[in-house]
């Protein structure tokens, strides 16, 4: 069996659907095989003005349902190992926030099935599961109006293309295993999730699959709006609601959001620019504007340079913030300086560096997550020679060790305390304040003892970075469902931010990073920052530094 490199894997669960996307192609071929009941279209699509070119594999579901959804997109996925997966077709929608024909792109996938059966009645336990970051960064950039005209059906109810144009919303999609067509389960969803503005069937199943791979690939749903999930629900709108999803895709795939596969193989990385983040938030040390340079390796100081500034000190008082909303939402806003530098990562390399209050940093790696790689420096200060160059070039480094796993793998059903110490000791005492009552705690120190000063490497900081994420993994595979991990760290601003890489919002439970300031007096929660809800976290016994 021939393997390929495959850029874009799209799902449909009609016909409707998947030819709605085929047309759009530049040109495709079906591919049968045998012992495999899931039909593939392979394609491809060029991108105007350049050479350049996905590899496209289309297919479309055996059934309806989030079952079958998981089912096919695992065969398609050990099969293509596509680099990102796109989830496309029609949705009813949520009246008042929604047309008909208009188009949503999930911020996430609210899958509100599982429950449990009590004597008191049915307890719902819906998850989440998000978008990516950058596709769903790069939809909300694409303003290209020509989609809108491609979407070559006459729209119901009009006589000309034109009379009529729909709107995009980058909104919550339910998930679920029924065709919604009353009066009272949609209002029953958004009690549960007020921001929601479609439901589909498939797109949990898609996440679940996409979540669970050995190497996840990017996900994203896209659904065209073609009823309002009522008694009045038909099949009117149908097919200018699956065109008009497709024609936003494919137009939005024209506008190159990543770089081909073949492209980023074949590009040398020494002609790449520098993007240098730079974040602080501490305003009694301002960060010159090319502090950075005497720190740049010798290969990184003759590429060309651009600065991006995350300064965050207008917002801080005595060390305290102000206000932590404004901070939250610079770093998630998908128009904003963020989330533009992590859609250029394809264009340059990214460097960070930075001062700044631990959630924040933690926050900036989870947005960028460990698909995009970037170079790390931090400030060694010293009598007469601060810089931010590493100290040692050397390999040999004081280990990592993990303290407190739970030696049975059935825990009960307690949240977590991860308490890592670099250079210096969290104290259990200290941490307990802020977490839950009787959370399991466990402890990653560097040994024999945290140190200021003790991560003098790039190496170091991965290597601890390798540590952290096979703790949480460990995690994931044992802790039930609805737990959540509350991160507790001391150390260097590096190795905070790579933290934030490693931590996944599809296979990890949720977590949560504290400040520490006299105490631990707030948080962030990733997974609601992630999604762009309200995520800061006070500690039970509250604090009147905010």
């Amino acid at each position: 069996m021939q393997t390929y490199l495959v850029d874009i894997a799209i799902v449909t669960a009609l016909k409707i659907e998947r030819d709605a996307v085929l047309s759009r192609l530049d040109e495709y071929e079906v591919i049968k095989e045998d012992f495999e009941p899931q039909v593939y279209y392979r394609g491809s699509i060029k991108i105007p003005g350049t050479n350049e070119c996905y590899t496209i594999v289309v297919t479309l579901l055996l059934d309806m349902g989030n079952d079958e959804a998981a089912t096919a997109t695992t065969r398609l996925l050990q099969r293509w190992q596509p680099a990102n997966l796109f989830m496309v077709g029609i949705a009813g929608g949520v009246r008042d926030k929604v047309e008909l024909g208009d188009v949503v792109v999930a911020k996430f996938v609210f899958y509100y099935e599982p429950a449990k059966l009590t004597a008191a009645g049915e307890q719902h336990r819906s998850e989440q599961f998000p978008t990516d970051t950058l596709l769903r960064s790069r939809a909300y950039f694409y303003e290209a109006a020509e989609w809108k005209s491609k979407i070559a059906v006459v729209r119901p109810g009009t006589r000309q293309l034109k009379d009529t144009l729909p709107n995009v919303h980058f909104e919550p999609i339910a998930s679920g295993e029924k065709v919604i067509a009353d009066l009272e389960t949609l209002p029953q969803l958004l009690q549960a999730c007020p921001k929601l503005a479609a439901v589909a069937m498939e797109g949990a199943g898609v996440a679940r699959a996409a979540r669970s791979h050995n190497t996840p690939p990017r996900f994203v749903e896209i659904r065209g709006i073609c009823d309002f999930a009522d008694p009045d629900k038909n099949d009117d709108w149908h097919c200018y609601a699956a065109n008009a999803a497709a024609a936003f895709t494919i137009g939005l795939l024209h506008d190159r959001p990543v770089p081909p596969l073949n492209t980023e193989r074949l590009l040398n990385k020494s002609e790449k620019p520098l993007l240098i983040i730079c974040a602080q938030s501490l305003p009694n040390r301002v960060i010159a504007p090319d502090e950075i340079l005497s720190g740049l390796n010798d290969d990184l100081k003759g590429r060309t340079r651009e600065r991006v500034s995350l300064d965050f000190t207008p917002l801080v008082k005595g060390g305290i913030f102000t206000d932590l909303t404004p901070a939250i939402q610079q770093l998630t806003d998908p128009q904003g300086v963020f989330a533009t530098t992590i859609a250029r990562s394809h264009e340059a390399d990214l460097v960070f560096h930075g001062l700044a209050h631990i959630p924040l940093l933690v926050l900036m790696g989870h947005l960028i997550s460990d698909r995009v790689p970037v170079k790390f420096y931090d400030f060694h200060p010293s009598p007469g020679s601060d810089t931010w160059a590493w100290p040692n070039k050397e390999q040999n480094f004081p280990p990592m060790e993990v303290y407190g796993l739970p030696g049975s793998r059935s825990w009960p059903a307690k949240d977590v305390v991860l308490r890592v110490s670099v250079s210096y000791k969290v104290l259990s005492d200290q941490a307990l304040t802020a977490a839950p009552s009787g959370a399991i705690e466990i402890d990653l120190t560097v040994v024999p003892e945290p140190v200021r000063g003790v991560v003098q490497s790039e190496e170091q900081v991965r290597e601890y970075g390798r540590v952290f994420r096979r703790t949480l993994d460990w995690i994931a595979q044992n802790l039930p469902a609805g737990q959540r991990v509350h991160l507790f760290y001391a150390g260097p601003v590096a190795l905070a931010f790579h933290l934030g890489q490693q931590i996944s919002e599809n296979i990890h439970p949720p977590v949560t990073v504290w400040n520490y300031h006299r105490g631990y007096d707030w948080a962030i929660d990733l997974e609601k920052a992630y999604i762009g809800e309200e995520c800061v976290v006070q500690p039970p016994s509250g604090y009147d530094q905010m």
